[in-house]
């Protein structure tokens, strides 16, 4: 048994890899051009040179590439340039590019193996597991985990932070500790993350506690301070992420007060992209830009609608009276246009608790209740819940938002518990036509790759 169950570790992620080099592979024989950019060290000769905003040969790569031969405070942050200026020792934009994209590559891979441990060892479930890692790894934006971007580094410090955060771990708490708060501090240097993981963390305590309260329907101040003594580990590691997080951000921080005079410098050039504070209805209808950031917008906010709403049935005691729609067209909608689905969704809903039809009773599982004190799991919701609220009030188009969520594994985790309190085979049915949705929109994007296009 234990030997079998070692085969399916490997055989498994060897499979869902297979699945993303076959992707890739379609899409190099489809355009040539996409395999000798993939693998050569040079910059592959256009006889029209692309010309920005509309095409770039290495895109933000670039930047990572300037900072890695030369150190500077930009909006983009400097750990992944520090590794790669100390291990080749680039010499030129080409060298360090090729070097990202190696590196990232094999970070990727190696990640990979270790994320399906992690899905497995979370879930409890190998085949949903397996299918949750599946619809991570070939989605159109995983594309970035490969060519040099800072989404591989990024996702091997996530999977990193979910094992340590998983309450299931045999990990010493002080252990646990210090491992969050290491893992955090590179993470902080490696992207933008201060605000998100601040709102993730602090919404994650207070969501635990309120939940329990709501278990207890003991409403007093005497019982707040009893439960905050009883998740007081829950506690430290908010409080240490905090402290991680800052102190992260201190070393760029004073790094940029010293060479540019500005603490906030990376702060204040993400202006320069036309970012400012306002509230953009208009991407909530027309997002301007790839069909794919309007629905890495809508997920996050979906899933933690349904998330509060079992946890709330569960322990309130009300009828767990729902709508549920009875016909797998409403996923396709939902990947054609997630605005449609929600407004036929609640204009359905509305219909039938006024005529009290095509309402169900749903059963909630006893899962639930570990759900609700599960860290990882909120903090996974909110962290990417975040992005798409940051995106919103501070920018009027949703450009990059499907990558920062749906290339890096917090999303899929949290997807994968929720789907643990779903009964029946749904959830595979979705996850099967996500799937394959996203893995011709995975061959798409290494044509576009090849031709020096936006990929998001």
């Amino acid at each position: 048994m234990l030997q079998k169950s070692k085969n399916i570790n490997l055989i498994l992620p060897l499979i869902i890899c297979g699945a993303f080099i076959l992707c890739a592979a379609i899409g190099m024989l489809i355009y040539p051009d996409a395999f000798h950019k993939f693998f050569s060290p040079l910059q592959i000769f256009r006889a029209v040179p692309p010309v920005l905003p509309h095409n770039s040969y290495y895109w933000d790569v670039e930047h990572y590439a300037t900072m890695a031969l030369n150190p500077s405070c930009k909006a983009f942050y400097p750990l992944w340039p520090f590794i790669i200026r100390n291990l080749f020792h680039p010499q030129t934009i080409e060298q360090a590019a090729h070097y990202f994209l190696l590196l990232s590559t094999v970070i990727f891979f190696v990640t990979n193996f270790l994320l399906f441990w992690v899905f497995q060892t979370a879930l409890q479930r190998t085949y949903l597991a397996f299918w949750i890692m599946l619809a991570y790894t070939v989605n159109p934006m995983a594309i970035f985990r490969v060519i040099g971007y800072t989404e591989s580094l990024f996702s091997l410090f996530s999977t990193l932070f979910i094992w340590v955060c998983l309450p299931n771990s045999k990990i010493n708490q002080n252990l646990k500790i210090g491992f969050i708060f290491i893992i955090t501090f590179l993470m902080s240097l490696t992207r933008p993350i201060l605000i998100q993981i601040f709102f993730a963390s602090a919404l994650t305590l207070i969501t635990i506690i309120s939940l329990e309260i709501l278990r207890s329907n003991r409403y007093s101040w005497q019982n707040l301070l009893v439960n905050l003594k009883k998740y007081q580990h829950e506690t430290k590691m908010t409080v240490t992420i905090w402290v991680a997080a800052l102190l992260g951000y201190s070393v760029y921080g004073s790094f940029c007060l010293k060479t540019r005079g500005n603490f906030f410098a990376p702060f204040d050039d993400q202006r320069l992209w036309g970012k400012s504070l306002g509230i953009h209805l208009e991407i909530l209808l027309f997002p301007k830009s790839p069909l794919f950031d309007i629905i890495a917008f809508y997920l996050p906010l979906i899933i933690l609608l349904l998330s509060l709403t079992f946890t709330y049935y569960k322990f309130s005691k009300q009828n767990n009276i729902i709508f549920l729609p009875r016909y797998n067209l409403w996923w396709s909608i939902f990947y054609l246009y997630p605005p449609v689905l929600i407004f036929i969704y609640g204009f359905n809903f509305m219909k039938s608790i006024k005529t009290k039809t095509n309402l169900s009773k749903i059963n909630i599982p006893d899962y639930t209740n570990k759900l609700a004190i599960n860290y990882v799991f909120w903090f996974s919701l909110y962290f990417t819940t975040a992005h798409s609220l940051i995106n919103f009030f501070t920018f009027d188009r949703l450009i990059s938002l499907g990558r920062y969520i749906l290339a890096t594994p917090f999303f899929f985790i949290s997807l994968g518990y929720l789907y643990r309190c779903i009964p029946g085979k749904i959830k595979y049915q979705t996850l099967f036509f996500m799937t394959f949705i996203s893995a011709l929109a995975l061959l798409d994007q290494w044509i576009r790759y090849g031709q020096d296009k936006w990929l998001g």
